[in-house]
């Protein structure tokens, strides 16, 4: 009896290790934008990591050209500065797969001219497991600290950034401002200023009349007082284009008071949105990204409109399914409207999937997923209608709308029958033994 028991825990650490074996993630890095100085900075690579999740035993596939590209596995010091001297491994030949066999913290660059320092740059951190996270425990009382110097974009320094207004939002949203702290404005005299303004000025990007205006750089400017602060850019549109930063300064770091009731949400109508605000509609330079960090802080609402605005016979907008968005297949649209600007009603909720159909404009990142929520204060306006598609689109419904996203496919069994079958096998041997 003894010699079964153990034969049958035998089989079931073998079935065990083959099902484990079968979670492996390959993890395309940057996803379609590939392995190369990302037009949007590091921030590009940031995002894309802080949506995954890295597992020992994952594969990262690293896509790129060879010859103008290359890899570097560096230490974190060699990271920060981007020094690629002595990489703890080198490759030049794309594409290259490089499996994760430890836990810990990993740092990869590109070595050629000076492509880190643009932003080609990958940190991730690697578990042992996907288990369930651990239980929070009581949070530590943070220590006092004295003023810290903030370089503004840090390598980006001040200018208008390739990916829009993302770029410096993106870089303040992880510090904490505190009185007494300063920020470096890094730029070039002649080419950029910095101007603080009100919000109502830094909306609107009015730089009639700033609070202050530094024309010499670099500038340093210390945070005097707690609340929240407005820089643009006052020359030409730079400021439009997104050479605008806004903060928010907090007095210390004592204890986060308490959080009180939540207030009740107010009821709304209905609101229109302008994708991209001023960026519009078209292929964004920092890549997908630029779209969904747009949407990610709004609330969708039955009812609300989606303002595209673009460039006729330069763009389009494509309404499509969530297959054809991940996919990047226009070939079968739910809709298609190619007259700028396209005034786009949410009639139902659910999820919304728009992307363009001209050549690899959606593998670039002009693609945009939303989520409406259904709310019965927000009534459709009975003056706008989801505008009447292009002739050309494959569907023939005049009016597209959103329902939510089918099941997916069932996932293959054949590695579950697999196990099934060499454990079974295995333990008809051990059985067979013990007779």
């Amino acid at each position: 009896m003894a010699k079964v028991c153990v034969a049958i825990a035998t089989v079931l650490a073998v079935a065990a290790l083959l099902q484990t074996s079968t979670a492996q993630t390959t993890h395309v890095v940057g996803d379609s934008l590939g392995w190369l100085v990302p037009p949007g900075g590091k921030i590009a690579y940031e995002t894309w990591a802080d949506m995954q999740t890295f597992v020992v035993g994952d594969i990262l596939m690293f896509n790129f050209t060879t010859g103008e590209q290359d890899v570097a596995r560096v230490t974190k010091e060699a990271f920060d500065s981007c020094n690629s001297t002595s990489p703890i491994f080198l490759e030049t030949t794309g594409p290259f797969n490089y499996t994760l066999d430890a836990a810990g913290e990993y740092y990869f660059i590109g070595t050629m001219d000076r492509h880190c320092f643009f932003g080609q740059k990958l940190a991730i951190n690697v578990s042992t497991s996907a288990g369930p996270t651990p239980s929070p425990q009581a949070p530590t009382p943070t220590p006092a600290r004295g003023p810290v110097t903030y370089i503004v974009g840090d390598d980006l320094g001040w200018l208008v950034p390739p990916g829009g207004y993302i770029a410096y939002e993106t870089w303040a949203y992880d510090k904490t401002f505190l009185v007494g702290d300063v920020l470096v404005f890094n730029f070039t005299t002649g080419e950029q200023d910095v101007a603080r303004v009100t919000k109502e000025a830094f909306d609107s990007c009015n730089s009639t009349s700033p609070i202050f205006l530094e024309t010499t750089g670099p500038f340093n400017y210390t945070l005097d007082a707690a609340g929240e602060y407005y820089f643009i850019g006052t020359m030409d549109r730079h400021c439009f284009f997104g050479q605008k930063l806004a903060i928010n300064v907090s007095a210390s770091t004592g204890p986060t008071p308490s959080p009180q009731a939540p207030t009740p949400t107010p009821v709304r109508g209905p609101m229109t949105y302008v994708v991209g605000d001023d960026l519009g509609w078209l292929v964004p330079p920092g890549g997908y990204i630029a779209y969904e960090t747009w949407a990610y802080d709004k609330t969708f609402l039955v009812g609300d409109v989606l303002v595209f605005n673009f460039k006729n016979k330069t763009q389009d907008v494509a309404v499509v399914t969530e297959e054809a968005y991940d996919s990047c297949n226009t070939t079968t649209t739910i809709a298609v409207y190619r007259t700028s600007p396209v005034k786009y009603t949410l009639t139902a909720a659910g999820e919304y999937f728009f992307t363009s159909t001209f050549s690899r404009h959606c593998f670039f990142g002009q693609k945009l997923a939303i989520n409406v929520t259904a709310s019965s204060s927000a009534t459709p306006p009975s003056t706008t209608t989801a505008p009447t598609p292009s002739s050309s689109s494959s569907s023939s419904a005049p009016s597209p709308t959103a329902g939510g996203p089918s099941a997916p496919p069932p996932e293959s069994s054949a590695p579950a029958r697999a196990i099934f079958g060499i454990s079974s096998t295995l333990l008809l041997i051990a059985l067979a033994l013990v007779h």
